[in-house]
C-alpha cells in the first residue's frame, strides 16, 4: 500500500484560488497606469481609487469573492499595502527562514510577502509548491515578475526569493 500524502485544501482556500486563476490575464487600460475597470475593483474593495500599485489590492479582492461566497467574514485585513499586511495579520505567520528550511510548511493558498526597498513590497497567493520553488498568481507583476506590473499573471518563484515571509489563512 502505498502512503500519499493528500493535501485538503480547505473552502476558502479552494474559492480563492478559482478565483484568482480566473483573473489571470487582466491587464490595466492602458499599460503602467494602475487603472482599467478591474484593477479599479480590486482598488476600490481596499477602498482606493485608480492609480495606486494593486497586488495586495487583487489579493485581498480575491479572498473577498471567496469569503461573499461562502458566507464568511473575510479573514484578512483591508490594506492596499503589503507590509501593513504582515503587520496586521491575524493569520498564521511563517517566517522566510522557516519556509527555507521546510518547504512542506508552505501550501496552495497561502499568501507571500516579499519586502522592496523599505516600506513597499510585493505580495500574490501560492498557488503550488514543487521542491524549492512556489508557483504564484499575482497581480499587479508583468512577464519579468516586476513589483509594477501591467496585469494578473501566474509565476514561479524561487522560496528564497520571498524575503518576508508567507501567511496562511483558513
Amino acid at each position: 500500500m502505498n502512503n500519499l500524502n493528500i493535501i485538503l485544501t480547505p473552502p476558502l482556500l479552494a474559492t480563492v484560488l478559482t478565483i484568482a486563476r480566473g483573473e489571470i490575464g487582466v491587464k490595466e487600460t492602458p499599460p503602467g497606469s494602475n487603472r482599467g475597470p478591474r484593477v479599479e475593483e480590486y482598488l476600490k474593495s481596499v477602498h482606493l481609487g485608480a492609480g495606486y500599485a494593486w497586488c495586495a489590492a487583487f489579493v485581498y479582492w480575491c479572498f473577498e469573492q471567496s469569503s461573499v461566497g461562502l458566507n464568511r467574514v473575510n479573514p484578512l485585513p483591508r490594506t492596499a499595502s503589503c507590509l501593513d499586511h504582515w503587520n496586521k495579520t491575524n493569520g498564521i505567520k511563517i517566517s522566510s527562514q522557516k519556509a527555507i528550511a521546510d518547504p512542506l510548511l508552505i501550501e496552495p493558498g497561502d499568501i507571500f510577502i516579499i519586502r522592496n526597498h523599505g516600506i513597499k513590497g510585493h505580495t500574490g497567493i501560492v498557488a503550488g509548491i514543487s521542491g524549492d520553488y512556489i508557483r504564484t498568481i499575482e497581480g499587479n507583476t508583468n512577464m519579468f515578475q516586476s513589483f509594477e506590473g501591467i496585469g494578473v499573471m501566474e509565476h514561479q518563484r524561487r522560496i528564497d526569493s520571498i524575503n518576508v515571509g508567507f501567511i496562511k489563512y483558513c
